[in-house]
């Protein structure tokens, strides 16, 4: 166990994401496959990992990620019956389901990088803040001159 913390803790948030991530695509799609049928809404439960990959790359990734996600669904979904065509995906309930799940990952993903350029850019601006305010207390510093020494001190 101490070992898997150690590894655990070298990771980073993205990469801890991404592996959460693919965690839950297998538990959704093995939900779906175990208990799914049509009007259940097992199916919702795809957002979850979309999300988790949109927040940790970037726009694509997670427009990819909701794609990735329409194929499972659909795979686990006629695994059952055995009658899996490529045809299944220009049916009007896969085509709503792809924009949704593509459009939830982009604006999670755009969302995300956002969020991650205005910190980048608030920390630039803290640096810069504390580079003044050192500047101003060397002034302040040099304009008092050298701190005076008790004479009394020397004597002693």
């Amino acid at each position: 166990m101490p070992s898997a913390h150690r590894l655990l803790a070298t990771l980073t948030i993205p990469q801890r994401l991404l592996i959460a991530s693919a965690f839950a695509y297998a538990a959704v799609f093995a939900g779906i496959l175990a208990f799914g049928r049509p009007g259940l809404g097992l199916g919702q439960a795809f957002f979850v990992p979309i999300i988790l990959v949109a927040a940790a790359t970037s726009p694509i990734c997670g427009a990819l990620a909701g794609a990735g996600a329409l194929l499972l669904y659909e795979l686990a979904i006629h695994d059952k019956a055995g009658n899996f065509t490529w045809a299944d995906f220009t049916h009007a309930s896969a085509l709503s389901r792809l924009v949704t799940f593509v459009a939830v990952g982009a604006l999670t993903g755009f969302l995300a990088r956002r969020g991650r350029l205005m910190l980048a850019q608030s920390l630039y601006v803290l640096e810069d803040l504390i580079e003044l305010a050192h500047a101003r207390l060397e002034d302040a510093a040099l304009e008092e001159g050298p701190p005076e020494v008790p004479t009394e001190t020397l004597a002693g």
